[in-house]
């Protein structure tokens, strides 16, 4: 694996952090909410072998400090996409998780010309993807009901580590209130004409009706792999980068 790169540019009133590994055709990792980009420590080595890996920090969210402004999937991906023309990516390869996956797909669907092929894991493209249990939870969300090594690696690279409750609870005003564009149309997803690598795990937070739903508006197939919604790429993560091995073409180097 090539050196690691890190920088950060000025996105729409940010100052967004980004890193980069490898080289080769650009592959973008979105990361979910409330997590920094070393979330994909576990798959990012294999991915940087065969690519150039680029990894971005959204708003509020690890070294990317938060700025007056609510949080919003669909700006997330106006930011995503401002970043990475700034950074003279023209073409990519997109892979987001859970969140990441929501701001991946308004990637998608603003910028089809960027987004050569497009993975989703745990994504929803509205919150009725989600167990009502977990929407429930999410709108009354509190800084002590995540896991506390989220907390710990948010506090060990935030510009604010104090801010944690902060960004916790615009999260779930996110979830209260959510930006009118911030959730797409079904149609919306059936436009995105890039191809898709769709995954959930088999314990996971997202129905499974909805995911296969969804795979049919997004012209593929739902791949289920053993996990919940985050030791499938946390402490397992063979399988899920088996399939994005494959999806994404990756070949070997001896």
């Amino acid at each position: 694996m090539n050196g690691k790169k890190c920088g950060y540019e000025k996105v729409n009133g940010l100052h967004m952090y980004y890193e980069i590994h490898g080289s080769g055709k650009p592959l973008i990792l979105l990361h979910g909410q409330f997590a920094t980009a070393s979330m994909f420590d576990p798959i990012l080595p294999e991915l940087a072998l065969h690519r150039q890996v680029v990894l971005i920090e959204q708003q509020g969210h690890g070294h990317t400090a938060d700025i007056n402004r609510p949080l919003s999937f669909a700006q997330m991906g106006r930011d995503t996409a401002e970043l990475v023309s700034q950074l003279g990516i023209t073409e990519a390869d997109v892979f987001g998780y859970s969140a990441g996956g929501t701001v991946a797909l308004h990637l998608a669907k603003s910028n089809p010309h960027l987004v050569r092929k497009l993975a989703l894991a745990s994504t929803i493209y509205s919150m009725d993807g989600y167990f009502p249990y977990i929407v429930e939870g999410i709108k009354h969300a509190s800084a002590d009901a995540f896991p506390l090594q989220m907390r710990q690696e948010y506090e060990r690279v935030a510009p604010h580590p104090d801010n944690w409750s902060k960004l916790i609870a615009k999260g779930a005003e996110m979830a209260n209130n959510p930006n009118t564009e911030d959730f797409l149309e079904p149609t919306q997803l059936q436009q995105i004409t890039a191809p898709v690598l769709l995954v959930i795990g088999d314990r996971d937070i997202i129905r499974p009706e909805y995911a296969n739903e969804m795979a049919e508006l997004l012209h593929t197939n739902l791949i289920v792999v053993p996990g919940d919604h985050v030791s499938y790429i946390s402490a397992q993560p063979q399988i899920l980068l088996g399939h994005l091995i494959k999806f994404f073409e990756l070949s070997h180097i001896q």
